[in-house]
């Protein structure tokens, strides 16, 4: 399993599978039309990897975009699509070298997969208890890009897909109230009140779809479920403790006046 604090690998084909069927019932209800799809933090691709089959099993040949405002993590995608193998050991001096340096698709791997609690950079994991090689983490990213071949990855902020008609957009920002550790969100400056505005905006010629703890007003919760979240559950000091359990919910935005 590709680690990524915040992600969705351990539900993310129960939510791809929530996505898919809703989508579909609103097409057969109210005759709407799907041409894409569109994950703008798609991480380490935790729902986005089983979106295309689950469409294709439906007759459905879209387009498939992703972006994340971590440029490393899309130049990790990006090569990967290309037969690009991560680093399956990592020493410490080699992950400080790669934290201190330029955006890379190796930096994009471990700085997640090889950091404290799957956050970036937090820390290197083999400190607290981690280990230092991590060959499933490597195989699990290359089946997936050969897997998602055909898609688009782009780095940039959510707001780079507001010209999107006609595509299925699942979001999984940076949740509000909370303390982030992914680039350009230090300290939690994430703004979900401008994200929740341009979410309503798409929704008008888009099917928005996003998790977060909780929503706001023209958000309807369509699933839930109580899941375990460790990084900030785990003691840094001593590499393991007690998991802090929260409920994630998966949204459909209702409200598409813009």
């Amino acid at each position: 399993m590709t680690s990524y604090h915040g992600g969705k690998q351990r539900i993310g084909k129960q939510l791809a599978e929530v996505i898919v069927d809703k989508s579909l019932q609103l097409v057969k209800d109210e005759g709407r039309v799907i041409k894409g799809y569109c994950e703008p933090f798609c991480g380490m691709l935790g729902v986005y990897r089983h979106i295309p089959e689950l469409f294709e099993e439906e007759g459905l040949k879209l387009e498939y975009k992703a972006g994340d405002f971590n440029k490393s993590v899309i130049m990790m995608w990006n090569e990967a699509q290309t037969g690009w193998e991560p680093p399956t050991t990592m020493t410490e001096t080699k992950y400080n070298e790669l934290k201190d340096g330029p955006d890379s698709a190796e930096k994009g791997f471990v700085g997640h997969q090889y950091s404290f609690g799957s956050m970036y950079f937090k820390g290197y994991a083999p400190k607290y208890g981690g280990k230092e090689s991590n060959p499933r983490a490597v195989e699990r990213v290359q089946k997936i890009s050969k897997k998602l071949s055909k898609g688009v990855f782009k780095h940039g902020s959510y707001t780079q897909y507001s010209n999107l008609k006609g595509y299925v957009i699942y979001c999984d920002p940076p949740y509000g109230n909370r303390e982030q550790w992914f680039p350009g969100c230090k300290g939690g400056s994430f703004d979900s009140g401008k994200f929740f505005q341009w979410c309503r905006t798409m929704a008008e010629h888009n099917i928005v779809f996003v998790t977060e703890y909780e929503a706001t007003d023209g958000f309807e919760k369509i699933w839930s479920k109580t899941v375990k979240v460790t990084g900030r559950g785990i003691s840094q000091k001593h590499g393991k403790g007690s998991h802090t359990k929260r409920g994630e919910k998966l949204y459909i935005v209702t409200d598409r006046k813009g």
